[in-house]
């Protein structure tokens, strides 16, 4: 089956951001959001944790940040835009999960910067005594200044700086290794897997900015190349750097001040390269914090612009400088939160909250990948396609997920915090606002649309159901008998065909099958019988014939819900809600001619169960399909269109005339009653409500339309699944 195209999302006009950054600028500014706290300040934290195997948590930890490396290397040739993460969350996964993403993400970066401006303290000792905070402030305030210059003389100052740090780290190893005590390694693992584990979650900050880079995508020079060259090298790079300066420091270094120092690096400098040395690490770690926190910085201003582009935060935050090109609001609104952290919050232990949500992020950031291939969008066109996919996706989602779990409960909570703070943000802010196109929703849809699409085409084949029961109870008048039997000889009208027929309560009081009904079923070569029940439980008998002859659909009449009947549809509720068949109740009027046949609310598991019933009785009596649909008042063209897409190939299913309306309309009961104007039937599903009358939505529907309606019901399974569910309600 050919599947369908897929627009791409509407999105409102922005102003564009400057292609100014080279491949070697793109790649400095990956390399310089890694470096920085976690090679100068963790490693001896985590030696504590796991002793010398810290230096294979190093190398771990690369191997859990690479699928999503890939994974934001081909988003990022696929929608070239600043907003990073956010961005792609958002388009994969909608607007609420774009909004956690962002908003979390926007903070955590916000923590790992203004992290590393705190810790610059503990090495600018080394040179000179100042307030840890005071000093942050004042480096903040210098990187914002910078950052409002423009990215492209901001990405010049970050080429020098990063350059000379790896050359420092690179000279560190390479000098170091030779000087290492092999018993220095001995025991290797201190604390078995399980410390191995926790030790890899806390160094995974030292890779987590490395996708950091996707963020100013609409500011690299030929995107397609560069930034999946930048990110990858950049986490081979850094896979064989750490390592190796992490060996080299539980090489040299002596356990006891290992796990006691936070400036581990200036610390193993001492024991094989004398003052000097320890001058030089001391300040290489001091440009290379300053570096973290710029790169951060950088990243971090672009996501309050995105999120502004897609209207989830205020339009004012989309300014961007006609002089500079820098997304000056995003800066300011960043540089403030960045300078209220240094100085009044406790970073260390955010930084590790922070680093535990990166950990949920980069699984939602292999999912979307996962989700935009599966949804097989047009507009989504890669330059760079992941390989080994979507194995590598699905180690990358399930590698984060064991991490986080090693890391304790208080980054579960910190997590969680985060998330209930953009679902906040979403439903005060965003969710009037924001677009709702979504790969996954599409996905979604379309995984169910050729469900639906091939059910409802062995449904119209299958010329109806082949097994029809129509209990009678006394509220049916024998008018309505006739209609029920008429439908029933149309639902079954094809050779083999069976229709039973059962009376209740006063067996003298029904008048079907007439003469002429039975005459018609043997034209059909429809088997129609009829039967007394006798003095029996209604509810039981009805349950017990079901179960035990093979029965497709069960169709009775639905009464008002009067003083008299409501025994009568209680007994219609059980058995709608217990019997493993297909259920139908008629509702409304008499039935006469049948030139028009409207199928309400098309796009649920429903409509295989509408459609077949719609096109058998349409083929017996001649009649019309009308396929409607009534949308949301704010729908967009986008959504209309796929609506319309659908009922093209559901009719491209039926063997009868067919017509389609869809529109979107701000009163659903108003607008249905409309549009079923000179209907003489309307089918439409009936979920379960078990606290309204009968079926709330679609009772009051069939209430309100001028002829019959045919309330359609399945068995739960048959329904979509409860992922299904939960997946489209969080896309939502």
């Amino acid at each position: 089956m050919t599947k369908p195209r897929r627009a791409a999302p509407v999105r409102a006009a922005a102003a564009s951001l400057q292609r100014s950054l080279g491949l070697y600028a793109v790649f400095t500014i990956s390399i310089g959001a890694m470096i920085g706290s976690g090679i100068f300040v963790l490693p001896g934290l985590a030696f504590e944790i796991t002793g010398p195997s810290v230096v294979l948590a190093f190398f771990l930890a690369g191997i859990v940040i690479l699928p999503a490396a890939v994974s934001k290397s081909e988003m990022a040739t696929a929608i070239p835009e600043a907003g990073g993460t956010y961005l792609y969350i958002d388009r994969a996964m909608g607007p609420l999960m774009g909004t956690i993403a962002g908003f979390g993400v926007w903070f955590s970066l916000v923590f790992k910067a203004a992290f590393a401006l705190v810790g610059i303290g503990a090495y600018l000792a080394f040179f000179i005594e100042v307030p840890e905070r005071a000093a942050a402030a004042v480096l903040a305030l210098a990187l914002i200044g910078l950052n409002l210059i423009g990215v492209k003389q901001t990405a010049r100052v970050q080429t020098v700086l990063v350059t000379a740090v790896l050359t420092v780290l690179i000279v560190f190893a390479l000098v170091g290794l030779p000087n290492t005590d092999p018993d220095a390694f001995e025991p290797f693992f201190t604390n078995g897997l399980q410390g191995l584990l926790a030790a890899t979650g806390v160094v995974f900050v030292s890779y987590a900015g490395v996708t950091k880079v996707a963020s100013v995508a609409e500011e690299v020079r030929h995107p397609g190349r560069n930034i999946p060259a930048a990110i990858l090298v950049s986490v081979f790079l850094m896979m064989l750097v750490y390592p190796a300066v992490v060996a080299v420091m539980v090489g040299v270094t002596p356990a006891v001040e290992l796990v006691n120092t936070v400036t581990p690096m200036a610390t193993a400098a001492e024991q094989f390269l004398g003052d000097l040395g320890v001058t030089v690490v001391a300040a290489t770690a001091v440009i290379a914090l300053i570096s973290m926190a710029n790169a951060g910085l950088i990243a971090s201003a672009r996501y309050p612009l995105a999120m502004a582009r897609n209207a989830l935060a205020p339009s004012w935050l989309q300014h961007i400088s006609a002089r500079s090109g820098a997304p000056v609001a995003g800066i300011l609104v960043t540089g403030l939160a960045l300078i209220a952290l240094v100085l009044f919050v406790p970073i260390l232990e955010l930084a590790k909250l922070a680093s535990a949500f990166q950990l949920l992020v980069f699984a939602f950031v292999n999912l979307a990948v996962i989700a935009f291939r599966e949804s097989r969008l047009d507009w989504y066109q890669p330059t760079f396609r992941s390989p080994a996919y979507p194995w590598l996706q699905i180690f990358g989602i399930v590698a984060a997920l064991v991490l986080l779990t090693q890391m304790g409960t208080l980054p579960f909570l910190g997590a969680l915090a985060f998330i209930v703070a953009g679902v906040l943000w979403y439903r005060a802010f965003g969710q009037a606002r924001a677009s709702r196109e979504s790969a996954t929703r599409d996905a979604l849809r379309l995984r169910a649309e050729n469900i639906l699409v091939a059910r409802t085409q062995e449904a119209v084949e299958d010329r109806g159901r082949h097994h029809i029961f129509v209990p009678i109870r006394r509220p049916t008048r024998p008018a309505r008998q006739q209609v029920l039997i008429r439908l029933a000889l149309d639902l079954a009208a094809s050779p083999g065909g069976k229709v039973h027929v059962l009376h209740f309560d006063d067996p003298l009081y029904g008048s079907a099958p007439t003469r002429a009904e039975m005459t018609y079923a043997g034209e059909l070569g429809v088997e129609l019988t009829v039967a007394e029940a006798g003095d029996v439980n209604p509810r039981g008998a009805v349950h017990a014939y079901v179960e035990n002859h093979d029965v497709d659909l069960l169709l009775t009449d639905l009464p008002q819900e009067l003083r008299a009947t409501r025994t009568v549809v209680r007994d219609l509720r059980w058995l709608r809600d217990h019997v493993s068949c297909d259920s139908i109740f008629v509702r409304n009027r008499h039935l006469a001619r049948m030139d028009t046949i409207v199928i309400m609310g098309t796009g649920g598991p429903f409509d295989p169960v509408k459609l077949g019933v719609g096109s058998a009785i349409a083929a017996s009596e001649g009649s019309l399909i009308r396929l409607v649909h009534v949308a949301s008042e704010d729908a967009s063209e986008a959504q209309m269109a796929l609506i319309e897409e659908y009922h093209q190939r559901l009719g491209a299913t039926l063997h009868v005339p067919w017509e389609s309306r869809v529109e979107p309309a701000p009163n659903l009961i108003e607008s249905i009653t409309r549009l079923s104007r000179g209907a003489n039937l309307v089918v439409l599903g009936a979920p379960s409500h078990r606290i309204h009358r009968f079926t709330d939505l679609a009772d009051r529907i069939a209430e309100s339309v001028d002829c019959p309606a045919l309330l359609v019901h399945i068995p739960p399974a048959e329904g979509r699944s409860f992922l299904d569910r939960l997946l489209e309600r969080i896309t939502a």
